[in-house]
């Protein structure tokens, strides 16, 4: 893990995301309409962001069980629509956007030496 001051606050928020990203995803259609891109531009995003976030929470070591988890997240927001029958269905494009923002968010997060989140804490104590 990194060595961050506000540790248990970034992954409070980390979580608050993965659980924004829950509810945008498994909320019925036509409930929200709160963004106007296209779906799979909107899953893409999504685990670009919860992905370049996670990494910056810990050692590069760790990047592949970010991604896994990741992975699996998507898998699981796609099995949870089709089980949970709000209207949602289960897609495999869904997943291959949800690969390509987690590939995405990987890709921004490796040449970074120095987490951003480090960089942000070095700021706030000043």
């Amino acid at each position: 893990m990194r060595s961050l001051r506000y540790r248990a606050w970034w992954s409070g928020v980390g979580l608050a995301l993965v659980l924004v990203v829950l509810y945008f995803c498994l909320e019925p259609p036509g409930q929200g309409g709160v963004f106007l891109i296209p779906d799979k531009l909107s899953h893409a995003l999504a685990f670009f962001g919860l992905t370049a976030w996670f990494a910056a929470l810990v050692e590069r070591r760790f990047y592949s069980l970010v991604v896994v988890l990741m992975l699996a997240l998507g898998i699981a927001i796609e099995l949870l629509q089709a089980w949970m029958a709000l209207g949602r269905s289960a897609e495999l494009a869904d997943v291959y956007a949800d690969a390509i923002g987690v590939a995405l968010g990987l890709a921004i997060s490796l040449p970074i030496r120095e987490s951003w989140l480090q960089r942000v804490e070095r700021w706030l104590s000043i």
